[in-house]
């Protein structure tokens, strides 16, 4: 069986066909409840791909699903300028130094600590509802401008490092900090998501850790999937889609431990 190991080993077609299946998984997870690339990293992995190139190619899609993400989010009204440009900017200055991080860490050791992110993201799975509070007001300017620069700095340099899970600390900082509707904290996470990736992208490129006929496949799902689901309401119980996503995730946490 001919796997995905180097950036000029070809990918056969039912492997294309298969990234683009999960890519659209992951949009649409990513849609409903998130954690989406929990699933894709590990998925990569067993495919025959080193981890660090597992995270690389990964951004590819994250590109597309950030594009696609900002423009629904703007043609909705839903855009926070200019301050979702300054915690952007912030948040990719720790993107940047969060990959070179990464790069200098052994295969293994980010294996391990991808296993155990995972774990920690299939609780937020499980708790993500419950962080829905709706404010009043929300607070961008003054003195929370000052504090939230730092804070999306800190988010920008674990996204960097291993980008699963960032979403969630996105919209954790937005809802508890900033006061945002989810909405609002979504418009915000698919700007600094867009603005990471580019140059982290770049980074594991330059290190040879990028496949992009993989890369570009998986875009097409993202892009896809992500679209669908924010079209049209999925007729599931959201409960028991987060229950599914969280022991998928747990599973393969272990399972990865295990192959590492």
């Amino acid at each position: 069986m001919k796997y995905i190991l180097e950036k000029n080993n070809p990918v056969e077609i039912w492997q294309d066909l298969i990234l683009i299946l999960i890519g659209a998984l992951v949009g649409f997870i990513n849609t409903i409840a998130g954690g989406g690339s929990s699933i894709l990293y590990p998925t990569l992995v067993f495919m025959g791909m080193p981890i660090h190139m597992a995270i690389g190619t990964s951004r590819v899609g994250f590109v597309g699903q950030g594009i696609f993400s900002l423009a629904g989010f703007k043609s909705k009204g839903v855009f926070l300028f200019p301050f979702n440009l300054y915690v952007a900017l912030s948040a990719t200055v720790g993107g940047i130094l969060g990959s070179w991080l990464s790069l200098q860490v052994s295969a293994k050791n980010l294996t391990k600590f991808l296993a155990f992110v995972m774990l920690m993201i299939a609780v937020l799975i499980l708790v993500q509802s419950r962080l829905k509070k709706q404010y009043k007001q929300y607070r961008i300017q003054n003195k929370w401008l000052y504090i939230s620069i730092p804070v999306y700095f800190l988010i920008g340099l674990y996204g960097g490092f291993i980008q699963a899970g960032m979403g969630f600390l996105i919209i954790l900082s937005g809802l508890l900090v900033n006061h945002f509707s989810l909405a609002q904290a979504n418009s915000v996470k698919a700007l600094i998501v867009l603005f990471i990736t580019l140059p982290t992208l770049y980074m594991f490129y330059e290190k040879g850790f990028v496949n992009w006929e993989a890369g570009f496949a998986i875009a097409i799902g993202t892009s896809v999937g992500a679209w669908i689901t924010s079209r049209w309401s999925v007729k599931v119980d959201e409960k028991i889609v987060r229950i599914i996503i969280s022991s998928v995730i747990v599973v393969l946490s272990f399972k990865l431990l295990l192959y590492s």
